[in-house]
């Protein structure tokens, strides 16, 4: 395999694999790639009139409300044009749904505490803001909590 990187300012950026069949090292590049690109990724969201554009690792949560997804900061609450499922595929691995009107970024949870019903409530750092997580993705939050903890030691 080689690898070569072609400098062009008159064109945009584009990663392409070139391969005869997709193997294991196809799969690992590009899940390698899209990690890459989508760890230091920004989104276009609403505060009122005006367009901003925030990192990803900046948003605590998304949610579903008044017919429109929110974006909740440790300090605001903007307006975004994408719809969860959208948002979920776009989004780096630490973001992942918690309900069925909830993303949440794994990463800015401080603590969880689970009911005797089943559903868990999520503490996040620096804000008293809080999600409720279903029973149906409780495991899988909890997966990725320690998952990408683990790695980041």
């Amino acid at each position: 395999m080689k690898l070569k990187i072609e400098i062009d300012p008159e064109r945009p950026e584009e990663v392409v694999i070139y391969a005869r069949e997709i193997d294991e090292n196809v799969r690992r590049l590009q899940v390698a790639i899209g990690a890459a690109l989508s760890a230091s990724g920004e989104l276009a969201l609403k505060n009122g009139d005006s367009e901003l554009y925030l990192p990803y690792g900046e948003v605590l949560f998304f949610e579903t409300a008044d017919n429109r997804v929110w974006a909740h900061t440790v300090k605001d609450c903007f307006s975004c044009q994408l719809h969860l499922n959208e948002l979920e595929e776009l989004l780096p691995r630490t973001f992942t749904r918690a309900s069925k009107c909830c993303v949440v970024n794994t990463a800015k949870i401080r603590s969880l505490k689970r009911s005797p019903t089943g559903i868990a409530e999520a503490a996040f750092y620096e804000t008293g803001k809080r999600i409720y997580i279903s029973r149906m993705y409780y495991k899988v939050v909890r997966t990725i909590i320690e998952e990408t903890r683990l790695n980041q030691q």
